[in-house]
């Protein structure tokens, strides 16, 4: 059994191999070659702290795998990670246990990667100021992608610890690839008026910005509401998103309370959610038709994708 660290799968990660990587298991899935089983979800020592277990499968390699998370918020003001993430890859032909990953950067730019795959199939061509709402490893990530896919030419950053914008700009200095302007912006409103993609990446329970406030033309990536009762952006913005697209159905329906609390409210039905960014990528369902409509990537996670971008790592390693 290999047993891969986080150095490890840093190591061997790219941006843009993710994009690629995740992009061909979507055309894998679409072809029924590549599927999850349906998640498991369970609180853990109150309300906030969650576990939740993703399966997947592939017939085109012989591996099969299992991805367990869990979040704990309160980890933050412990000096600990607030996600932590686990992958295990098994053999397709005897069932062994093949690898163990530490997955919280892998979780990080899969989740990154699968924003830059629906920004490229969603945001403008002429795309170029991006506000990011949070600044935790998620928010890294989601720059990482957006630059890969777009012409960056302002990055607005926001965040309720002051000092944490400071330090993530500073981070995102050392990696751009373009000489972009990086400012903070002094509230998440401004953000909103001012962006042409918004990605939301926080464990808020409660909307981080007003609807009313985005301009015609937006593309959102929203990726931290991971429950039922978690809500990181409003009815309003998911009313006015003219397309809605996830990773996976059934975890939508599961597990995004962004949806699931104005579907609860009659202020939505499900059929206001478009499809899968894999039926987008294999031309199913409608990319974006025109400058002005506001489009939506309700980022709910598939063990698809994370199962796809372990086995890539773990082919690497045992070389």
């Amino acid at each position: 059994m290999l047993r891969i660290s986080e150095d490890q799968v840093k190591e061997t990660l790219s941006m843009k191999k993710a994009i690629s990587t995740i992009e061909d298991a979507y055309r894998d899935n679409i072809a029924g070659t590549f599927y999850s089983g349906d998640r498991i979800f369970m609180p853990i020592n109150g309300k906030e702290n969650v576990g939740q277990w993703l399966v997947a499968n592939t017939e085109t390699q012989p591996h099969f795998g299992s991805k367990f998370s869990a979040v704990f918020p309160g980890n933050r003001s412990k000096g600990l990670p607030s996600v932590i993430s686990t992958i295990s890859l098994y053999s397709r032909e005897t069932g062994v246990l093949e690898a163990l990953i530490d997955a919280n950067y892998l979780t990080a730019i899969k989740t990154g990667a699968n924003a830059g795959v629906a920004t490229k199939l969603y945001a403008r061509e002429d795309a170029h100021t991006l506000g990011i709402i949070g600044t935790g490893l998620q928010a890294y990530s989601q720059v990482l992608a957006i630059q890969e896919v777009r012409k960056i030419k302002k990055l607005i950053v926001s965040d309720i610890d002051k000092k944490r914008v400071k330090e993530f700009i500073s981070m995102i200095e050392k990696v751009k690839n373009s000489d972009y302007e990086i400012v903070a912006a002094e509230s998440n409103d401004e953000l909103v008026q001012n962006s042409d993609i918004i990605c939301t990446c926080t464990t808020s329970h409660k909307p981080v910005f007003d609807g009313k406030k985005l301009k015609p033309g937006t593309h959102i990536n929203a990726i931290g509401s991971f429950t039922s009762f978690m809500q990181e952006i409003d009815s309003t913005t998911v009313k006015r998103a003219s397309k809605i697209v996830t990773e996976h159905m059934s975890g939508l329906w599961d597990a995004a309370g962004d949806i699931l609390i104005p579907l609860k409210n009659g202020e939505i039905s499900k059929s206001d959610v478009t499809g899968t960014i894999g039926e987008a990528l294999v031309g199913n369902i409608k990319k974006r038709e025109s400058n002005d409509e506001i489009t939506l990537n309700e980022s709910v996670g598939s063990g698809v994708l994370d199962i796809a971008l372990a086995i890539m790592i773990y082919e690497k390693e045992k070389q």
